[in-house]
């Protein structure tokens, strides 16, 4: 997840109180302590300066979608089939996605009245059918059993 101008901002001046009081700290009371504990404020500083390092190089977040940072576009095809055949299973596919029958629709005209007769289609699927007044695909949504 990305921060925000502000939560940088918070995080830095967080980072530079604790390096502040640590040095301070070591400087004002007759405490002898780890060297480890003088480091251990310099870690919010560190971590900041990464974020903004990768927010200024455009580096992908980690909530990015993994589709947009591969070198190969995800195969909507099921069990590996090619061609008409693998989009024909797509279109029936009780497993298939809203994103993928919708692709096929726009994509593949011819199989919109198999799109329009699966189950796991969507409402806003089936209405965008309806309105580019097919009657293959009127008839295939109205011979839809409903639901219970």
């Amino acid at each position: 997840m990305a921060l925000s101008n502000l939560s940088r901002m918070v995080f830095g001046v967080c980072a530079a109180f604790f390096i502040a009081v640590a040095v301070l700290a070591e400087g004002i009371l007759p405490l002898e302590l780890p060297p480890v504990l003088l480091v251990l404020p310099l870690v919010p500083l560190a971590v900041t300066l990464v974020v903004v390092r990768d927010s200024m190089r455009g580096t992908p977040t980690v909530d990015a979608p993994l589709a947009e940072h591969t070198e190969h576009p995800v195969e909507t095809v099921p069990f590996g089939a090619d061609g008409p055949q693998g989009e024909r299973m797509l279109a029936e596919s009780p497993y298939a996605t809203a994103t993928e029958l919708a692709g096929l629709a726009y994509a593949r005209p011819e199989l919109r009245p198999t799109i329009a007769a699966n189950p796991v289609a969507p409402s806003s699927l089936l209405q965008w059918m309806v309105d580019q007044g097919e009657p293959a695909v009127i008839a295939a949504i109205a011979a839809r059993r409903p639901a219970a």
